[in-house]
């Protein structure tokens, strides 16, 4: 890899990010609005003075939406837990075949305030639940069952990025994930997707949003990853690839992916090792 300073480029990645923040455009396709209406109103129906906030994450809360493409990734924070019973009444009313979603699914994630403030390094969901055309409910009401890098990174993305839907900003609810945890969750990620999905483009703008952030500290969406990734020197011609296949098309050369995530990786982990130098340093 060649080593080059980042330092100007990490100033100009985080001003970036923050005008980003102020003048992303907030508006969504009128479907795709109108359902997020109707979520929020299920939500208050069921949950009343418990429901502390509805929160937009991913794409469409940071500028980057595909209507046909991208998710809606909602995020909903309680006062207290939620029984399993009411998980599964709120799942019921959210199901695609109730209320069916315009984009390509539906991702939600419910979560009890303590769970997230103060913020933990595996966080506790009290459901879990994606729902869409053309394939079948996932819900999960034990945190155990689902790896838990998913849930810290999208919450470390959200506390910057997200939109209130109801309630106060996201920064007021979600606690700040430490900086070295996002790093471990990113190479766990990146773990994931060498086992599960090899020759994905979806492998490719995941690798290439968490090397931006290893390298910057900036989150953002994976598009945004992939632009970023493809100005660096040794960026492989993979990202290019995967942009292109995000829509669907043939599988990735497995080699050239692996490329990229043992660039990523090697970026993670010389950021983990600046990150535990200057833990060393403030302790001195």
């Amino acid at each position: 890899m060649q080593d080059h300073d980042h330092s100007q480029e990490a100033r100009d990645e985080t001003q970036h990010a923050v005008e980003g923040a102020a003048g992303r455009p907030g508006a969504l396709p009128a479907a795709e609005s109108a359902y997020l209406d109707r979520v929020v109103a299920i939500l208050q129906q069921r949950l009343g003075q418990r429901l502390l906030g509805v929160y937009l994450f991913g794409s469409a809360a940071y500028g980057d939406y595909e209507p046909g493409i991208s998710d809606l990734d909602v995020q909903a924070v309680l006062t207290t837990l939620l029984d399993k019973q009411m998980c599964r009444e709120i799942a019921a009313s959210l199901t695609h075949r109730v209320l069916p979603c315009p984009a390509r699914r539906l991702e939600l994630v419910i979560y009890a305030r303590p769970a997230i403030d103060p913020a933990a390094r595996h966080p506790r969901f009290d459901l879990n639940l994606n729902t869409g055309a053309g394939e079948d409910d996932h819900l999960v009401l034990d945190p155990a069952e689902e790896s838990s890098h998913w849930f810290l990174l999208d919450i470390a993305m959200g506390h910057e990025l997200g939109r209130s839907l109801l309630g106060p900003q996201p920064a007021k609810v979600f606690a700040p994930i430490p900086r070295r945890w996002c790093l471990e969750a990113i190479g766990d990620s990146l773990a994931w997707h060498r086992r599960h999905e090899s020759a994905s483009a979806n492998s490719v703008l995941n690798a290439c949003r968490g090397w931006r952030y290893a390298v910057t500290g900036t989150f953002g969406s994976k598009l945004a990853g992939a632009a970023w990734a493809r100005r660096q020197p040794n960026c492989p011609s993979v990202v290019a690839q995967a942009e292109q296949r995000r829509l669907g098309g043939p599988p990735l050369s497995a080699a050239e992916v692996t490329e990229l995530v043992e660039i990523v990786g090697a970026a993670v982990r010389a950021a983990l090792l600046r990150e535990q130098d200057a833990g060393w340093q403030q302790k001195l």
